[in-house]
């Protein structure tokens, strides 16, 4: 196993500083992101660092220090370059925050090598071991990046997120073109950074809410109507929304109904500080919720015995697929995507693309005969 690095990598505080690092690596079509942030008491991530590799230059930017990312946003706006990340979605999610949005086209070798064989969710180093042969240190994982100032070990690890990503990004496209899976790769990249995605509206928040799509009628109103509003203020006060109401304490106030502040208080006694800061507000909220307030889309019933037993029968044959096709079987599909198809719904995915080609047969067999 090699464990090797290149040079120490820039480290950049200042505007001047980065304007001249894209400007040396203004010609290069591939540019490599990842960053360091961190949420564990905020809602919105605190971008850290964000480090670029771009031409055989690696940098580690200081945002803290910056205090903009206005260069990073034109540098990250460029369709020219061919923007490559792993496991993309959470970087995405912080840059988009942070106002430096990254734009089309984007890579993300996680997927590359899901496509290739791997495992769908491999990690990083993972995969730099395997394909590449190097050894990625991983020892600095516990640091905290709002710390300054960092040491050569912290920027070293944090280069080397980035150091080898463009080799891999390479090597990953040529097995992809051989196996003729560059289309299926581009597919699964193109709506990466849709921001519907990223930063989904609060009315949406009450999917993210486990064990709401088993309620229904009002009390589902209600819990839809709690969420969002949990959803609203994490986000004005930039807390965790379990720090505002746990899911567990949503579905038990939703479900119990109290109405009054003494019965709120009952449902939640171990969270006086709620009841004390938001137990008017809540109560009126719940008050004012009917059926009548429900969206138009509502979680999916549970699957019935049979559509389990059905569930089971589609699994094993998708997993017979992927088996052909050499993937591991969450690539092809989900278990909930596995449900919808036996209760009569098909998901987006295999409405058209690489998917609906190689599963449609498969699929079909499951498919109720009134939706066939």
């Amino acid at each position: 196993m090699i464990d090797t690095r290149g040079p120490a990598p820039d480290w950049i505080t200042d505007e001047a500083q980065l304007q001249d690092w894209c400007s040396k690596s203004a010609d290069d079509g591939v540019l490599a992101i990842d960053t360091e942030f961190e949420r564990q008491r905020t809602y919105f991530a605190e971008l850290c660092l964000v480090q670029l590799a771009c031409g055989g230059n690696v940098a580690c930017i200081d945002t803290l220090a910056l205090g903009s990312t206005q260069t990073l946003a034109a540098l990250f706006g460029r369709p020219d370059k061919r923007k490559i990340i792993h496991a993309a979605r959470q970087d995405l999610e912080v840059l988009l925050y942070a106002g430096a949005a990254v734009a089309a086209p984007i890579e993300d070798t996680q997927i590359a090598a899901a496509l290739a064989g791997y495992s769908d969710q491999i990690g990083y180093a993972d995969l730099v071991r395997e394909i590449l042969g190097v050894a990625v240190d991983k020892s600095q994982t516990r640091t905290d990046w709002r710390r300054r100032p960092l040491s050569a070990a912290q920027l070293d690890y944090a280069a080397d997120d980035v150091r080898f990503l463009p080799e891999l990004a390479a090597v990953l496209r040529e097995r992809l073109d051989s196996l003729g899976r560059l289309a299926w790769y581009a597919e699964d990249c193109q709506d990466i950074n849709a921001v519907a995605l990223l930063d989904p509206p609060v009315s949406d928040a009450w999917q993210r809410v486990k064990g709401l799509g088993g309620l229904s009628g009002v009390t589902l109103a209600r819990g839809i109507a709690l969420a969002t509003w949990r959803e609203e203020q994490a986000r004005a006060r930039n807390l965790p929304r379990g720090w505002v109401l746990k899911d567990n304490e949503l579905l038990a106030v939703v479900t119990r109904m109290p109405g009054n502040t003494r019965e709120l208080t009952a449902v939640l006694d171990d969270n006086p500080a709620f009841v004390r800061r938001d137990g008017a507000d809540v109560l009126e909220l719940l008050a004012a919720t009917d059926p009548s307030m429900l969206p138009a889309a509502l979680p999916e019933p549970p699957p019935t015995p049979a559509q389990r037993e059905q569930a089971k029968a589609c699994a094993s044959a998708m997993r017979g697929r992927a088996k052909e096709l050499g993937l591991e079987p969450a690539v092809l599909l989900t278990r909930r995507e596995i449900e919808s198809i036996v209760a009569g719904r098909v998901p987006s995915r295999l409405s058209s693309g690489w998917r609906g080609q190689v599963l449609g047969d498969v699929v079909a067999k499951f498919l109720p005969a009134s939706t066939i």
